[in-house]
């Protein structure tokens, strides 16, 4: 085992646990909150370049990595999106 986690919160001080994040399957996790949330500032910053190419959408769309299916909801817009856009070209 590389890396492990105290899963006994009482054990640790609360000044540890404070705002600490663990990376899990690339995303960020909260022990104490038991909650797991997405960097997307990234990918906004990323898109801000707003090049209007094919290949700058697949760029894109590679960099949303979601193990868990959590945004599905939203990446298959962009998904639909792209099929609409190669269908006319």
């Amino acid at each position: 085992m590389k890396k492990w986690s105290e899963e006994d919160f009482d054990l640790l001080h609360p000044e540890d646990l404070e705002g600490k994040f663990h990376r899990v399957l690339g995303l960020s996790w909260d022990p104490r909150g038991d909650y797991i949330s997405l960097d997307v500032n990234s990918l906004l910053e990323f898109i801000q370049h707003k090049k209007n190419t094919k290949r700058f959408l697949l760029m894109a769309a590679g960099r949303i990595f979601d193990p868990l299916g959590l945004i599905t909801p939203f990446t298959i817009r962009f998904k639909c999106l792209f099929q609409e856009i190669w269908k006319k070209n």
